[in-house]
């Protein structure tokens, strides 16, 4: 399940940073001004989103379902909650992102900058570094920005979608090295909320193998 959830979820940076062959720099997409403009008004959107709680629902071209409940406060912060019977738990706390497996009490820690994550609830987003847009796509009320890795074309995509006028993140798509796309859909979503910082504390977890806590180095 971590690995589905690293496929699918890793958010709005799918295969960056992934196991693709490294085969050459993305081409960056040529914009008209209104889809340039289209961008800057998706990165000023994402700037300034503070927290996000919704109900996400996760489908996959392979035929994987799943539900679950998130949590964002930017930045830095974000807890992903599976729902029965995909027993996986996924937390940043600023410093450090666990993926802990509740049935075997498995967890594995990452450093937050090396993980897609990063991209998302950095300080502060931007398309510019690390990341290409490769197509703007502005249709029947819908802003489809997509993106990849700037050195690793293969490593796949994220489409994030927006509902437009007013701007509105309503899901991601993720294509990734094998061509599998995941589409991960927020259901309800409440921006600007005051979020429960003990949402981000993981150190009450039972955790019987994986990699030492951070803090435990």
């Amino acid at each position: 399940m971590i690995r589905t959830f690293l496929a699918a979820v890793l958010i709005l940076a799918a295969g960056l940073g992934g196991a693709a062959p490294l085969s050459g720099a993305a081409e960056r997409a040529v914009l008209s001004p209104d889809q340039s403009a289209a961008v800057r008004r998706a990165v000023r959107y994402l700037n300034g989103m503070t927290t996000l709680k919704a109900r996400f629902i996760q489908v996959s071209s392979n035929g994987t379902y799943a539900e679950g409940r998130m949590i964002i406060q930017r930045p830095g912060r974000l807890r992903f909650d599976y729902d029965p019977p995909h027993p996986v738990l996924i937390i940043a706390n600023g410093l450090s992102l666990l993926f802990y497996d509740r049935d075997l009490k498995q967890a594995s820690f990452l450093p937050l900058w090396e993980t897609p994550l990063w991209f998302l609830i950095r300080k502060e987003v931007t398309l510019s570094e690390d990341v290409v847009v490769t197509g703007v796509e502005q249709a029947f009320g819908t802003l489809r920005i997509t993106l990849e890795d700037r050195e690793m074309a293969d490593a796949g995509s994220v489409t994030l979608v927006f509902s437009d006028r007013p701007l509105d993140l309503k899901k991601w798509e993720i294509v990734d090295a094998q061509g599998i796309m995941t589409q991960v859909s927020l259901v309800n979503p409440h921006y600007g909320m005051e979020v429960d910082q003990e949402a981000f504390d993981y150190s009450d977890l039972e955790i019987e193998t994986g990699l030492r806590r951070p803090e435990d180095k």
